[in-house]
């Protein structure tokens, strides 16, 4: 095999002394520039908790990458956490992933990097590296914080939904513990850095890195503070300048077949449902996606029993699962279904790095005799939908088929603020609109409106249906991710308060049960509203976003 052409090569013509001075200037030796240029693309920051402690994992990546004869470089993109939901932010909070991902790019580019290890954790960043590494088709390794360990209060583990249950209580006037306890709890949810300790966006995105083929094994849920990460982080290093060496790309490990395998690993969690989006954008970016679809998502969830008994879908933490095998073992019980020729970052196919991997018996990974549910995230279509996205594992069984009147509003405040005044009834199924990539603008998350749901103790008697997101952290009935958005005239736009909405989620169903002919005098009849946002970068997003079933990203294609 012939030496794969490198960007040190071009460094070393005479004509780019220019280029190497100023790369002296930081101290650089001319061994060093004569060696593979390794970009580090690291979301430190302190702008959340998981993206705090990635400075260390830089230097151990940084410290690998010396080891084996490489240069490395390293740069930084924001650390995006949804923290401020409800607000205006939020509405930020999926572009960011293009954001990023177009960051990483140009900067490769322009620093001609010849590999590249990119550092991230929560639900944005992980995605935006994800495409960033499709796009780029270069040597790619990435490097996922893991899990933050769950914090400990009164012998109980906890992690931030066990302190959303009492802030949202508060936000709908009942006070459910005293002011003093959700301090205590406050102070002892978050145990230190890293991404929080359940199957989120974040975990769940990590998760599926690794099942790409994208990371190491056991980098996906090797908790956040253990020395354990700080070695993987290392060997990291390592290897992405062998990866230069042989030549191995982004795009002989994310493939058809990887892609697949994730799909399978995603059910087999019960990972978030804003995973799809990101998987849909992902073989979007490599023009896969006439056969990615969200008709293969549904097909493979239904050959996909959801087998880990991690919260939200089970009362295990990210420390438990990770203890129990993680990713590897997950896909260990799956072996038989996955494409065990996928290529992976080891050098070695799928089912080599598998051969050797001892599973073990236990309540948090469980047989595929033995799930958690028969599938871990469902597509729904009908009257009322293209295409929704629901996750069974945290609905109640008497929720899962459910016919109510519709409660509509035009977007999530408004939804909020009947909520906090006691205007919803048991029975009513909440229909928040124009929440979508170009409605929202933003395609918005909307977890707020769950929790106030639970709050009020309506969530087995309430529903939400929502051309919007959910947090991977939600439970309870919720349909998202509706197609068409209402901004872009999709039934949803023409519901009236009071009209029947049925969902069933074993029959894959969502229905308007209104006449046809009156449906399409509703849709001739309709127009577009105001849009919400007129200056800034959400414009842009709101003119070139794809829609949610396509991944909703910016569309970049010039054909």
């Amino acid at each position: 095999m012939s030496k794969p052409k490198t960007h040190q090569d071009f460094f070393q013509q005479p004509e780019n002394a220019r280029s190497r001075a100023l790369l002296k200037s930081m101290g650089y030796t001319t061994r060093d520039l004569a060696q593979p240029r390794i970009g580090v693309a690291n979301s430190w920051g302190e702008t959340s908790p998981g993206h705090f402690h990635l400075r260390a994992l830089g230097d151990a990546v940084k410290a690998g990458i010396w080891q084996a004869g490489g240069t490395p470089f390293e740069f930084n993109s924001f650390g995006q956490c949804p923290m401020d939901i409800g607000e205006h932010g939020i509405r930020y909070d999926t572009a960011t992933r293009d954001i990023v991902a177009a960051e990483i790019e140009a900067a490769t580019w322009l620093h001609m990097f010849d590999g590249l290890v990119m550092i991230s954790s929560c639900d944005k960043n992980v995605p935006a590296n994800l495409l960033a590494a499709a796009r780029l088709d270069l040597p790619v390794i990435i490097v996922t914080g893991g899990p933050m360990l769950a914090g400990r209060h009164q012998g109980q583990d906890l992690d931030t939904t066990s302190v959303d249950v009492h802030c949202w209580a508060y936000a709908v006037g009942k006070k459910s513990v005293p002011l003093e306890e959700l301090g205590r709890l406050e102070d002892a949810a978050c145990s230190g850095a890293g991404a929080c300790a359940l199957l989120g966006t974040a975990n769940t995105m990590q998760c599926l890195t690794e099942a790409l083929g994208l990371s190491l094994p056991g980098v996906a849920t090797s908790p956040a503070p253990l020395a354990q990460k700080l070695r993987l982080a290392k060997e990291t290093g390592n290897r992405i300048v062998e990866l230069v060496k042989e030549g191995l790309t982004s795009h002989r490990i994310i493939t058809r077949e990887s892609i697949r395998n994730a799909i399978r690993v995603l059910h087999a969690i019960g990972g978030s449902t804003n995973a799809i989006i990101h998987l849909l954008a992902l073989a979007y970016e490599l023009r896969m996606d006439e056969e990615i679809t969200l008709e293969l998502i549904e097909r493979l969830g239904r050959e996909t029993p959801c087998i880990a008994a991690v919260r939200p879908s089970g009362p295990y933490t990210m420390a438990d699962f990770d203890e129990a095998g993680g990713v590897q073992a997950v896909m260990k019980r799956l072996e038989s279904s996955l494409a065990t020729e996928a290529l992976t970052v080891t050098g070695r196919t799928v089912g080599q790095n598998l051969a050797g991997f001892e599973l073990s018996e236990g309540p948090v990974i469980r047989t595929l005799e033995d799930p958690v549910s028969q599938g871990g995230l469902a597509i729904l279509s009908g009257s009322l939908a293209r295409s929704a996205v629901v996750r069974p594992t945290v609905i109640v069984p008497e929720m899962r088929r459910h016919q109510g009147p519709a409660r509509v509003f035009d977007g999530q405040e408004e939804a909020l603020d009947a909520l906090r005044k006691g205007r919803i009834q048991p029975g009513d199924i909440l229909v928040v609109r124009y929440e979508g990539p170009k409605g929202g603008p933003g395609l918005t998350e909307v977890f707020k409106v769950i929790g106030f749901l639970r709050a009020l103790g309506l969530e087995s008697q309430c529903a939400l249906v929502t051309d919007g997101k959910i947090s991977g952290f939600a439970k309870g009935p919720f349909i998202c991710q509706v197609t068409p958005e209402a901004a872009e005239g999709g039934p949803l736009a023409v519901v009236r308060d009071g009209d029947l909405i049925e969902m069933d989620l074993e029959e894959r169903r969502l229905d308007l049960l209104v006449d046809d002919k009156e449906l399409k005098a509703r849709l001739a009849a309709w127009s577009p509203p105001e849009p919400r946002v007129k200056d800034g970068f959400l414009t842009v997003y709101a003119r070139l976003a794809n829609p949610a079933d396509k991944g909703a990203g910016i569309n970049l294609r010039l054909k």
